[in-house]
């Protein structure tokens, strides 16, 4: 029997159009609200490189709705309602509590969080392996690593008994809860600071000078992670050794930073989006834990503040500022 095969020109008009008939690509919609402005975006960078590395690029297979509360926590609900009524696939967010507030506010929308707080803890979710509803997303549990932050702190700073905390009293979280058992256990007084605005963290600096701390300790907030680089700055000024939780702090000049390594978890949160955007259901992804941390220290800023970092941190860090 003979074969026959179609010429070469009809068979490409053939492929032609069945691509025509399929269509492009679906352009995929993702919602970002955040608490301060584009500048600020540190985390919003890395999950968006994720994404690009999974093969979407904006404008072509995806498109960003950005909204920023320009530091006021109250515009929340009207922005992700903003985002609801545009019908976006889902919404990225940074904090659990912005999670909370969409669940509440806009229970349709599909949101992943990555978020510092325990959303188990908080009430964000029941189960990690599966959180049911429409949410899901990674967490970086610093709450958790609050006793271990604080014990880094005492061996950088032999010595040290009067502790600063720098807190954020409208940024909901354990965090303190969770220091004051391993302050007594180290021997440790802790002194809390409240700072609600920018405006404030100059005072408290002082007042915890006066107070006679040998170390400041920052509670993550959405409105102090913004800040790293005014709380370098004052920390050289009161030559007080300064701990925080995100790299972002050591890097600006704070003496030491401990926590999750930010842009590993952010992946994370741009794999789960992928998944959902292939169809899977949010509440149906295990909900992320943090599994890599770095230790970065800054060896400038012990330096110029007097402080000899003992051998033992140094041989531990990640990562050393020079």
């Amino acid at each position: 029997m003979k074969t026959i095969r179609p010429a070469a020109g009809l068979l490409l008009i053939v492929i032609t159009s069945l691509a025509c008939a399929q269509g492009p690509a679906r352009q995929a919609r993702i919602g970002i609200v955040e608490f301060g402005v584009p500048a600020d975006s540190v985390f919003t960078r890395a999950y968006l490189a994720g994404l690009r590395q999974l093969g979407y690029t904006e404008p072509g297979t995806l498109r960003i709705e950005r909204r920023y509360a320009q530091g006021d926590a109250s515009r929340f609900p009207g922005l992700l309602q903003e985002l609801a009524a545009q019908r976006v696939d889902l919404v990225f967010t940074v904090g659990n509590d912005i999670a909370l507030i969409a669940r509440q506010a806009t229970p349709s929308l599909v949101v992943v969080t990555a978020g510092s707080d325990d959303p188990q803890m908080s009430g964000l979710i029941g189960d990690y392996r599966r959180p049911g509803g429409n949410i899901t997303g990674v967490t970086y549990l610093s709450p958790q690593l609050a006793a271990k932050r604080l014990e880094l702190l005492k061996d950088a700073v032999p010595g040290m008994v009067k502790v600063a905390v720098l807190w954020d009293p409208t940024h909901a979280d354990t965090y303190y809860k969770d220091m004051v058992p391993a302050a007594r256990q180290l021997g440790v007084s802790l002194r809390l600071f409240q700072v609600r605005s920018p405006a404030e963290i100059g005072n408290a600096f002082a007042a915890a000078r006066s107070a006679g701390a040998q170390a400041l300790f920052v509670v993550p907030s959405r409105m102090l992670n913004l800040q790293s680089k005014r709380i370098a700055e004052l920390s050289l000024d009161a030559k007080l050794p300064v701990m925080a939780a995100y790299a972002n702090f050591a890097e600006a000049g704070c003496l030491m930073s401990y926590g999750a390594v930010a842009t590993d978890m952010l992946r994370r949160a741009a794999v789960q989006t992928d998944k959902i955007l292939k169809g899977a259901k949010a509440g149906d992804l295990p909900f992320e834990q943090a599994a890599t941390f770095e230790l970065i220290v800054n060896l400038r800023t012990a330096q110029a503040i007097g402080l000899k970092i003992p051998q033992s941190i140094l041989i531990r860090a990640d990562r050393v500022v020079e």
